[in-house]
């Protein structure tokens, strides 16, 4: 006798469908739980490795340190005043800067500073006499103005290729 093959009966096939709808919800919800770990994995990992703040439980005296190495000081210069280059010399700027250095440095660039003064403004007046209104108009201008200023002094002062001036800041700018 041949085997006959099983004939599914209506009640296995409703249990068929009931299980393939369970199957796919929990394929979905384990998913959807796998992909929120992934966002939040990196917080959970960090908040558990994180040392915790220190907890100071006495002050300290204050005591009078050496300033912190970066702290500024500012260095005025002589107020120049120099014809622009165009065409009558009828229009002039006046210029007044302060060097930015290290407050711990102040006192021995102000001393090379007064040394070679004369040098420097010489330059200044040159440099600046050369520039029409195109070349110190608007923020690129003065930009442009303040960064040769700041090499070409600390090329003069600091032989050794170490510059000390930070910065020129522009006390006053103005063109007449």
């Amino acid at each position: 006798m041949a085997e006959q093959p099983e004939q599914a009966t209506p009640e296995a096939e409703g249990e068929a469908k009931k299980g393939g709808k369970a199957g796919l919800l929990i394929l979905i919800v384990v998913a959807v739980a796998a992909t929120g770990g992934g966002f939040v994995t990196p917080y959970v990992i960090t908040a558990m490795t994180a040392e915790p703040a220190p907890v100071e439980t006495e002050q300290k005296p204050k005591v009078d340190l050496p300033p912190p190495v970066g702290e500024s000081m500012y260095i005025p210069f002589d107020e120049t005043v120099v014809n622009l280059d165009e065409g009558r010399l009828n229009r002039y700027l006046r210029l007044k800067v302060n060097l930015q250095v290290d407050k711990a440095q102040a006192d021995g660039i102000t001393k090379m500073l007064e040394q070679k003064k004369p040098i420097l403004k010489n330059w200044l007046l040159s440099y600046l006499s050369d520039k029409g209104m195109d070349d110190i108009r608007g923020r690129v201008g003065q930009n442009r103005l303040r960064r040769e200023i700041q090499d070409h002094f600390n090329t003069v002062l600091f032989v050794d290729g170490y510059d000390r001036i930070h910065d020129v800041l522009f006390d006053e700018f103005n063109v007449q």
